[in-house]
Formats: structure tokens, C-alpha cells, sequence
């Protein structure tokens, strides 16, 4: 009995895969966020949005001087999240991860618990 050789695809699994623009958004840090044209940001789920999220993080633990932002309790940057100023609700469609909006809100660095408590 003769087998024949498994034919081999064109798919590349290396391949660095290129964020696209599209007419709803544009990508910045290297497709790290995606920008809408009302101005929200959304960090995206790759390794570099990851970085970029943690990295807004640090800066708002220590624009509020190592405070959570519920509770005002001490707070370090590995036991923060994101705590956003407009409730990301179910699906999350108005999720903005800016640091500061236009309107002059902040999101906050807040608890993982004081977060989740709240809702």
C-alpha cells in the first residue's frame, strides 16, 4: 500500500501578522491600541497591548501617590487594574482605556477586590 505525502499549506505560523487600519479605527504603538474616531483608546489583547496596559497602569498608581482610587487604602502596581471612569458594561462598548478623556475625567488605578466589589 502506497501513501501519499501530506500536502504542505501556504500558512506560515512565524509570520509576524501586520495590523491593519481600518475605516472604524486606526492602530498606534505598533498595533498595540486601537484609536476610534471619537477619540477612545483600546489596548488589545497581544503581548504588546498588554505592556501598554500595564505600563498606563504604573502611571496612574503613581499619579495618585500609591492610592487606590476606591478606597484610598495603599495600593501596589501588581495587585492594580484598571479602574474606568465610564462603566465598560456588558460587551464593553464604550471601553476607553485613555489615562484622561477630553471631557477632563480620569480612570484610576483601584484594587483588584475594591474593583470587582463594585462592579
Amino acid at each position: 500500500m502506497r501513501r501519499r505525502p501530506i500536502p504542505r499549506s501556504n500558512y506560515r505560523w512565524l509570520e509576524k501578522v501586520k495590523a491593519v487600519n481600518s475605516l472604524r479605527y486606526s492602530t498606534i504603538l505598533d498595533g498595540a491600541v486601537r484609536v476610534y474616531p471619537d477619540g477612545r483608546e483600546i489596548c488589545q489583547d497581544n503581548r504588546q497591548g498588554w505592556a501598554e496596559y500595564k505600563r498606563r497602569i504604573e502611571v496612574m498608581v503613581e499619579r495618585q501617590r500609591f492610592k487606590c482610587c476606591l478606597c484610598g487604602k495603599r495600593i501596589s502596581v501588581a495587585d492594580a487594574t484598571f479602574e474606568h471612569q465610564r462603566r465598560r458594561g456588558l460587551g464593553g462598548a464604550w471601553r476607553d482605556d485613555r489615562l484622561g478623556n477630553a471631557e477632563g475625567k480620569l480612570n484610576g488605578a483601584a484594587h483588584w477586590i475594591c474593583n470587582s466589589e463594585k462592579g
